[in-house]
């Protein structure tokens, strides 16, 4: 796809109120410099960027997009969200209040909780929605870094550090940041596909997290039935820090509190779909119901998106049709 200069300009734009964020909750007494935010960059995304980068690209006038190559502006434009041409609005379905809600519990109270619910509904884009409004937050798909070294070098990454000598003193490095931080927050998204390695190292960060009479740091654990599952058999094979990872959650796992049968679900499926639509399609009203009813085809709100860009791509008459 073509990235104009208007995608890299928002990309630029959001690289440096990032910066200011970050400059902003430094530690007392240290400066965060643009060359420190240049290496966290390129190694939380494994592009080239240096300190040499920011000056280049700050510019309004006379700006020098070939500072970075396209395939770096690329992974920058997806890590913000700028791609899209057209605003997302996003709706309050039940799913996206109870994850935010959730969230934002965990993260002012050091609680470590498990969320466990249907595939595609939409937690991930709530807790998505929720780490890029909020400082302090983290968020790891672990799906794309399920071992145990992938999953440090992801996080150390977040914080521009990098491996020099084994994984556990990584390790060790990257909790001492994430726990100098104001109520930070660990949002772990498709956990049920990480490693057992992965379970033991959040065992182990917990109790360095515990400082007596609160917890330093929030997690979140998402998952489907899968995640759900993994606990239970790992505790019951008595596989390592599985029934001590357990306590930590008092052996409870939540959910977003659907209705259980199937036509019941079903129902409140529906009112989320058309809240989705209906939030964003204002100017093609008469297509709310074909895309309600197409995304209900699939079980889940994730189609929605689809089924709205096929209506706008199409036209409504052509849609209806299909």
């Amino acid at each position: 796809m073509e990235l104009t200069n208007s995608i890299k300009d928002k990309v630029v734009e959001r690289l440096l109120a990032e910066f200011e964020q970050k400059a902003a909750c430094a530690p007392d007494k240290k400066k965060y410099s643009q060359a420190e935010f240049a290496r966290m960059i390129a190694l939380r995304h494994g592009i080239k960027f240096d300190k040499a980068v920011l000056p280049q690209i700050k510019k309004e006038q006379g700006r020098n997009y070939n500072a970075i190559n396209e395939v770096s502006w690329l992974v920058l434009a997806r890590h913000y969200n700028v791609l899209s041409t057209s605003a997302w609005n996003t709706a309050r379905t039940k799913a996206y209040i109870t994850v935010q809600a959730q969230l934002g519990a965990c993260q002012r109270y050091g609680i470590w909780q498990v969320l466990c619910d249907r595939a595609g509904i939409g937690k991930s884009y709530a807790a998505v929605s929720y780490a890029r409004a909020n400082k302090n937050v983290f968020y790891v798909d672990c799906s794309e870094f399920p071992s145990k070294g992938d999953f440090i070098t992801c996080l150390a990454g977040q914080f521009g550090l990098e491996k020099t000598g084994s994984y556990n003193q990584l390790w060790r490095e990257v909790t001492n940041e994430l726990l100098l931080l104001d109520c930070p927050l660990l949002i772990l998204d498709e956990f049920g596909d990480c490693a057992d390695a992965v379970v033991t190292l959040m065992k182990g960060l917990y109790n360095k997290a515990n400082a007596g009479d609160r917890i330093m740091l929030g997690c979140y654990f998402i998952g489907a039935d899968n995640l759900q599952k993994n606990l239970i058999d790992g505790k019951r094979m008595r596989k390592p820090s599985y029934a001590e990872f357990w306590s930590r959650f008092n052996e409870k796992v939540t959910n977003l509190g659907y209705d259980k049968t199937p036509a019941g679900y079903r129902e409140e499926l529906r009112g989320e779909i058309e809240k989705i639509a209906v939030a964003n399609l204002p100017e093609i009203e008469e297509g709310v119901d074909k895309v309600v009813e197409e995304t209900l085809k699939t079980g889940a709100v994730r189609a929605t998106q689809k089924e709205i860009a096929k209506l706008r791509m199409l036209g409504t008459d052509k849609y209806m049709r299909l």
